[in-house]
């Protein structure tokens, strides 16, 4: 069995609320919707797959800048979760889009 409970800090300090909100804002800016929608989407995301909402979020906030801090289970959720908006793109994906 893997360890679920990976270390909260990085460079930013310990996952917190505001990763939450920022996490939040990310994913509306993304995808669109109300702010309630994707907060709710957060909390059910980490609730289903027993991850931490914290770390679920600064996983969101993470992929969203194009970073990568390790296979985690809470970055291979939020990548299950949202890639499609969130998966960092290679040099030549960007491009074919400019």
């Amino acid at each position: 069995m893997t360890d679920r409970s990976p270390d909260t800090t990085t460079s930013r300090g310990p996952a917190s609320r505001t990763d939450v909100d920022i996490a939040t804002g990310v994913l509306v800016g993304l995808q669109g919707g109300s702010v309630s929608a994707a907060v709710d989407d957060l909390f059910s995301t980490a609730r289903d797959n027993r991850v931490s909402l914290f770390e679920l979020a600064r996983a969101v906030i993470t992929l969203a800048e194009g970073g990568d801090r390790g296979d985690t289970e809470t970055r291979r959720v939020a990548l299950a979760r949202w890639g499609a908006h969130l998966a960092p793109r290679s040099a030549s994906e960007d491009s074919v889009s400019a």
